[in-house]
C-alpha cells in the first residue's frame, strides 16, 4: 500500500484505507489457530489429504468474522461498507469471488462449524497470538470468548449487510467494485508472495528517464527519409507536449508504421518523471497489446533500449506476461525457483510490464483470484493500450466507464495508441499528444482498392490475380480453410518460389520462425490469416485482403510499403466458397454491411483519406451496434456479482474473446526439440504428487506450447489421448500435420 498513490479513493481518507488493509492483514488467518487446522498442519503426507476436506479444516470463513467485528468496532461509523470489504477479501483469499449477497449469508450448518472451530481453539496460546496482533496494530483483543459470541450475532450481522446489497445496482457506482477487488488483490499478493518467497518484494525504483529512447535512436544511425523525418517529427511532438497531471486520459493517434512504440514508451517515461517529481511516487509502465505474436516483438525492442544505456535488464525492470510466459524472474544476479519466479512474474513486480489485453482486462474484470492480484499494481500505473481497435464493438461502453472510473479512483493514466482510434472516449475527453490530422494528410505510401463488384471463388481470384515481377504479395484470407487452398493455388501459379503460409494451424514454434522469414524480407510471397495484421512489422508491396471490418482493412494496409519505397496497392477483393461469402464464416454482418457501403462506391481510397473514413466507419458503428452486453456486464459491476448463480450475467461472463467454436490443444512432434519435450511431459505425468506434477510442468510450459495447436474439436481426424493431452508423434507425422500448412483439419470449416 506504501507504494500506491496517497490520494486514491476519493471518498475514503488515506489513514482509513490504511487501518483497512492492515485488520484484513492482520485477521486473515486467524482461523488456523484451530485444533482442527493445526492437525491437518503436522499430519503426515498421507493424511493431509483427507483432514484438507474437513470443513472444520477450513480457516477462511472464521478469520473473516474475526476481521469483520474488529472493522465494525473500529471503521463502521466512518464508512459502513468496509467491514463487508474485509469480510469478503479475508473469506475469498484462497478463493474465487461469488455473488456478494451469497457470499453474506451463512447457514446454520456453518455457524454449528464455525462454533465447533471456536471451542478447539487453545485459549492460552490464542492469548499470546492475540497479544502479538494487538502489538502489531490490531487495535483490539479478541478471546475465544469474544469469538464466540461474534459467531453467534453473524446472521442478523449479515443480514443486514445483504439488505444493503440488494440495493447496490440502483447506485450505479463502479467505487465498491473497485475498492473490494483492491483490498483484495492487496491481501492475496502479500500472502502469496510472503508465502512463496519469505517476504514482501521490494520495487527496483529503476531512474527510467525518456533520454534513455533518445539514446537508443541515435546508437541506430537512422538513414535521413522523408518518412523518417515524420517519424522524428511525431516523437518530438509528443515529448514537447505539455503535461497536464489532472488529465488522464491520453492518445496517441499516428498512421501505422510512424513508430507508435518507441514514442508511447518515451512519452511514458517522461510521464513517469513528472509523476515522481510531482506527486512522490514511481507509476509502473504496463505496455498491453492484443496478441502474443507481437508481446515478443515490442519487450525485445524495449530490452534493446535499456540495454543500449547501460542498463542490466532483468525480470525486475522488464517483464512479460502472458499465459504462455516462462517462468523466468531475475533480479540483482538472483534466479528464482519456478514457484517463487510464477508469484512475482504473476503479482507484475516489476517496472515496465508487457503483457496483453486479457491480462490486463481480467485484472480488472473478472471473480478469479489469480486475475484480480495484480489489480492493486494498476493504482498510479501508466497504462499503455496499443492496437486499442482490438477492442470488440461490444465493450466499447463497459471499458470506457471502468477505464474512466480507473483513473479517477486509482489515480492511473491510459494512453491509446493506435492508427485506427475507436470511439471509445470522444475527442474531447482525450488529450491529443500530436496532431493526427497533419500526419495522416501527409501520407501516400498506399492506395486501397476495392473490387467488390462481384463476389469470386478462389480459383477465379488465382487466376484473375496479375503477379508483377520484382513486387511481392501478402494475401489475407478470413478462414484457415480458404487460406489452405488459396496457398494451393497459388503454388501452382508462381511455380517453383517459395510461399511463405501462416495462420494457427501452424504450430507456434514454425509461426515465429516464418514471420522473421517475411521481415528479413526472404520471399515474395505469403499466404496468412488475420494472425498478420496488427502490429507484426512485415512489409510488401502488394496486399490483398479479403473482405473484412474497415479497421481490418486498415491494419491490413499497414502491412503494404510500410517504408515508402514506392506506392503500395491494397486490394479488397470479396472470396466466396459454394455456399456464402468466407467473411460471413467470421465477421459481424453490421460491420461488414458499414464497410461494404463506404467502399463498394470508391474506385481508390488514398492513404490520406484513412482518417476520415475510419471515423465515419466509427460513428456508423457506435450508431448501429448494440452495447446491451457491456449495459448487464456493468450492472453486474455495480451489484458486485463476480459469478452470477441465475440467468442474469456475472463479471465472470466477461469474455474479451468469445470461443466462435469449441477447440482442442494437440501436440505436435514436429522435431527433435518436440520429442525431447514430449518424452519430458510423459516423466511429469508419471509423478504421484499434483503439486509437483504442476510445479514440473510449469517448468516447461513455454517449450511445451511452442508446439501445440488448438484445432476445431469436431475434426473427424482428432489424434488419439496420450497422457491426456492429443498427440501427433513424429511417426504419424504425415497423418494429421502438413509441414507447410499446419494440422489437417477433417470434416469441418475452420476459422482465422
Amino acid at each position: 500500500l506504501e507504494q500506491c498513490p496517497t490520494d486514491i479513493f476519493k471518498g475514503i481518507e488515506w489513514e482509513l484505507l490504511f487501518r483497512t488493509i492492515r485488520i484484513a492483514a492482520l485477521c486473515h488467518d486467524i482461523g488456523k489457530a484451530t485444533v482442527y487446522f493445526q492437525n491437518y498442519l503436522f499430519a503426515p503426507e498421507g493424511e493431509k489429504a483427507k483432514l484438507k476436506a474437513r470443513r472444520e479444516t477450513n480457516h477462511g470463513l472464521l478469520s473473516a468474522v474475526a476481521a469483520f467485528f474488529v472493522a465494525k468496532n473500529q471503521l463502521e461509523e466512518k464508512d459502513p461498507l468496509l467491514p463487508f470489504v474485509i469480510f469478503l477479501a479475508v473469506k475469498k483469499h484462497h478463493g474465487d469471488f461469488e455473488d456478494v449477497v451469497y457470499e453474506a449469508a451463512v447457514e446454520e450448518k456453518d455457524v454449528e462449524i464455525l462454533l465447533r472451530q471456536v471451542e478447539s481453539i487453545d485459549e492460552k496460546k490464542f492469548e499470546i497470538l492475540s497479544i502479538k496482533l494487538q502489538e502489531a496494530g490490531l487495535g483490539q483483543k479478541i478471546t475465544g470468548d469474544v469469538l464466540r459470541e461474534w459467531v453467534k450475532i453473524l446472521p442478523d450481522e449479515l443480514g443486514n449487510v445483504r439488505r444493503k446489497l440488494r440495493k447496490f445496482g440502483r447506485q450505479q457506482s463502479i467505487s465498491p467494485y473497485l475498492l473490494t477487488n483492491f483490498v483484495f488483490s492487496l491481501l492475496i499478493d502479500a500472502d502469496k508472495s510472503e508465502v512463496t518467497t519469505g517476504k514482501v518484494v521490494e520495487r527496483s525504483g529503476a531512474k527510467l528517464d525518456f533520454y534513455l529512447v533518445d539514446n537508443y535512436k541515435k546508437s541506430m544511425n537512422t538513414e535521413d527519409t522523408y518518412l523518417n523525418r515524420l517519424r522524428e517529427r511525431a516523437y518530438r511532438e509528443v515529448l514537447e507536449k505539455e503535461l497536464d497531471l489532472e488529465k488522464r486520459l491520453i492518445s496517441i493517434n499516428l498512421p501505422t508504421g510512424l513508430g507508435k512504440t518507441l514514442t508511447s514508451l518515451a512519452f511514458a517515461l517522461k510521464l513517469r518523471k513528472k509523476i515522481l517529481t510531482e506527486k512522490g511516487y514511481i507509476p509502473r509502465i504496463i505496455y498491453c497489446l492484443p496478441f502474443l505474436s507481437i508481446i515478443e516483438q515490442n519487450a525485445e525492442q524495449f530490452e534493446k533500449v535499456l540495454q543500449a544505456n547501460g542498463l542490466k535488464v532483468d525480470t525486475n525492470l522488464l517483464l512479460k506476461h502472458h499465459h504462455l510466459s516462462e517462468l523466468n524472474y531475475k533480479k540483482d544476479e538472483a534466479e528464482f525457483e519456478p514457484d517463487e519466479a510464477k508469484i512475482l512474474i504473476e503479482g507484475w513486480n516489476s517496472e515496465i510490464v508487457v503483457t496483453t489485453f486479457a491480462q490486463l482486462f481480467y485484472a480488472f474484470l473478472s471473480n478469479r483470484n489469480r486475475n484480480l492480484r495484480k489489480f492493486h499494481r494498476l493504482a498510479g500505473s501508466i497504462i499503455i493500450l496499443d492496437e486499442v481497435q482490438s477492442i470488440p464493438t461490444s465493450y466499447w461502453l463497459l471499458m470506457r466507464e471502468v477505464l474512466k472510473e480507473l483513473t479517477n479512483q486509482l489515480d492511473c493514466y491510459v494512453v491509446f495508441v493506435t492508427a485506427t482510434e475507436p470511439l471509445i472516449f470522444s475527442r474531447e475527453e482525450m488529450v491529443p499528444l500530436v496532431d493526427r490530422n497533419f500526419y495522416f494528410e501527409k501520407m501516400g505510401r498506399v492506395v486501397v482498392k476495392p473490387q467488390l463488384q462481384k463476389d469470386m471463388t478462389l480459383e477465379e481470384f488465382a487466376e484473375d490475380v496479375p503477379i508483377e515481377n520484382g513486387k511481392s504479395y501478402l494475401f489475407i484470407l478470413n478462414t484457415i480453410n480458404s487460406a489452405k487452398n488459396f496457398y494451393e493455388l497459388l503454388k501452382s501459379k508462381v511455380g517453383d518460389e517459395e510461399v511463405i503460409y501462416l495462420s494457427a494451424h501452424v504450430v507456434p514454434y514454425e509461426r515465429l520462425a516464418r514471420i522473421k522469414r517475411m521481415k528479413e524480407k526472404k520471399t515474395r510471397f505469403a499466404v496468412t490469416t488475420q494472425v498478420v495484421e496488427a502490429g507484426v512489422d512485415i512489409d510488401f508491396d502488394v496486399v490483398y485482403r479479403d473482405l473484412a471490418p474497415l479497421d481490418s482493412i486498415n491494419q491490413a494496409a499497414g502491412r503494404c510499403n510500410r517504408n515508402w519505397t514506392d506506392k503500395g496497392d491494397v486490394i479488397v477483393v470479396s472470396l466466396k466458397d459454394e455456399k456464402r461469402r468466407y467473411s460471413s464464416y467470421i465477421y459481424d454482418s453490421v460491420l461488414l454491411d458499414i464497410t461494404r457501403k463506404i467502399l463498394e462506391n470508391r474506385v481508390e481510397i488514398e492513404e490520406k483519406e484513412f482518417l476520415k473514413i475510419i471515423e465515419d466507419y466509427y460513428r456508423e458503428v457506435q450508431g448501429r451496434k448494440s452495447s446491451d452486453k457491456s449495459r448487464e456486464l456493468l450492472q453486474a459491476v455495480y451489484k458486485m456479482k463476480y459469478e452470477s448463480s441465475d440467468d442474469t450475467v456475472g463479471i465472470a461472463d466477461f469474455k474479451l474473446i468469445e470461443e466462435d467454436y469449441p477447440r482442442i490443444d494437440v501436440f505436435v512432434e514436429l522435431n527433435e526439440e518436440a520429442g525431447e519435450i514430449w518424452k519430458y511431459y510423459l516423466d511429469i505425468k508419471e509423478i504421484k504428487n499434483l503439486l509437483e506434477r504442476r510445479r514440473q510442468f510449469e517448468r516447461i510450459k513455454a517449450d511445451f506450447y511452442k508446439y501445440v495447436v488448438s484445432v476445431p474439436l469436431k475434426t473427424e481426424n482428432l489424434p488419439p489421448e496420450v497422457a491426456g493431452f492429443r498427440y501427433v508423434g513424429h511417426n504419424v507425422l504425415r497423418e494429421y500435420y502438413d509441414e507447410n500448412t499446419g494440422f489437417i483439419c477433417k470434416g469441418v470449416v475452420a476459422l482465422w
